[in-house]
């Protein structure tokens, strides 16, 4: 791994309050946590993400409680897990389905449990997922749609049924042929809005690698979308990451 106080220096400007890395299986459990513990602006997440659902047992959950209990204040919230219905091989078999659902539903129990953030990472399953939730989760609840890039009414029904609910928008909202997540982003509210970049996995326009030290570029082209001024963005969704995660 590398020198995370170099990745730091060479990646995010003078203005950097921190970012959230996440453990949601079992290679990334122990990297997220030498992470967090190796900075004091790293903060993370932890969860079992729904490609990882046919691991998850009495055994990974002891183990998930023991990450969050020896990183203290550094998680702020749980996550990423949810519901992947798109994948070619996880998504069509109705019994992996249904394996994650019945994952996503213990994590959801226990996250609420916890009083922390859900992280939800939710593809092509927005009924089950809502279903779930409705089920689970009390609508005042902090919820952080991760890395959304499903359907427009998914996104409002989830504005409309959880009040602390916020939408995260991808990096790849920059890539000027992606238009669906360019107009995820004028229809959902600024106060409900978060930006991140889900790196390494979602490109951003102009470079080769993601890191969370673009976020400035996303930011300007969520204001450009919005045709707002860029400082009023960047300052409405650094008080909604705030509000959410405590950081």
């Amino acid at each position: 791994m590398a020198d995370i106080h170099g990745v730091v220096d060479l990646h995010f400007g003078e203005g950097f309050e921190g970012c959230i890395t996440q453990g949601c299986d079992a290679e990334s459990l122990p990297l997220a946590k030498q992470l967090a513990l190796s900075h004091p602006l790293v903060f993370v997440s932890f969860g079992c993400h729904p490609k990882s659902a046919w691991f998850y047992n009495d055994e990974f959950e002891a183990t998930l409680m023991s990450y969050i209990k020896s990183c203290g204040n550094k998680v702020v919230g749980f996550g990423e897990f949810g519901l992947d219905f798109s994948h070619p091989y996880y998504g069509p078999d109705e019994q992996n389905r249904q394996t994650q659902r019945e994952v996503f539903a213990r994590q959801l129990q226990l996250a609420v449990k916890l009083s922390m953030p859900l992280v939800i990472h939710s593809r092509d399953a927005d009924q089950d997922t809502l279903e779930l939730m409705r089920a689970r989760v009390p609508n005042t609840h902090k919820v952080h749609i991760h890395s959304h890039r499903g359907t427009l009414s998914f996104m409002k029904q989830m504005l409309e049924e959880w009040s602390h609910a916020y939408i995260g928008m991808p990096g790849i909202l920059t890539m000027d042929e992606d238009e669906h997540a360019q107009e995820l982003v004028r229809q959902c509210p600024l106060e409900r809005m978060l930006v991140e970049t889900d790196a390494p996995y979602l490109p951003i326009k102009g470079h080769w690698l993601s890191h969370p030290g673009l976020i400035p570029e996303v930011v300007a082209k969520v204001a450009e979308l919005k045709g707002l001024d860029l400082r009023k963005v960047a300052t409405a969704l650094r008080e909604n990451a705030h509000a959410l995660y405590g950081i």
